[in-house]
């Protein structure tokens, strides 16, 4: 396969992972409200989350996303146990250095802030009509190749 179709889909690859990381990190600033600090908070989940190309040996394979702990947390929620601990303080305005904290039981709503980014973004249409014209010049390549072999072996009988 010509190395122009593989640097074609790697293009495409880009600029269709390019959309969809910029609809997530929207949904991630418009769904999480960090209250009196800004975006300070959000910094780690906003750099951990990416979507990249994959690229195979002759063509695109599809986009690969990935977050961090915090992200996936948030989008499917968590349910669980907080063990007891014991908390020290270390300013003065405190009347003890230390206190108990019970076991309590955690439950984090489900956020749902990556449903369908591919859709919603806009990039799977994008992959589809752009691969598609990508997809078939090679397959025109493949049988040009297979009819110039065969009219080779014909020539020589």
């Amino acid at each position: 396969m010509p190395t122009n179709i593989k640097s074609q889909e790697l293009q495409i690859g880009k600029k269709a992972a390019k959309m969809a990381q910029n609809y997530v990190l929207a949904v991630i600033r418009q769904k999480i409200h960090v209250r009196g600090i800004g975006g300070e908070k959000m910094k780690p989940i906003l750099k951990a989350t990416k979507v990249k190309a994959k690229m195979g040996d002759y063509r695109l394979l599809g986009l690969n996303f990935t977050s961090n702990k915090v992200g996936f947390i948030l989008h499917f929620g968590y349910v669980g146990v907080r063990n007891a601990t014991t908390v020290y303080y270390d300013a003065a305005r405190y009347q003890k250095s230390s206190s108990s904290r019970k076991r309590t039981t955690v439950t984090m709503p489900a956020k749902d802030i990556f449903p369908n980014i591919y859709v919603k973004s806009g990039a799977l249409d994008y992959l589809v009509s752009e691969l598609s014209e990508t997809r078939t010049e090679a397959f025109k390549i493949k049988l040009e190749n297979i009819v110039i072999k065969i009219n080779k072996e014909d020539e020589r009988s």
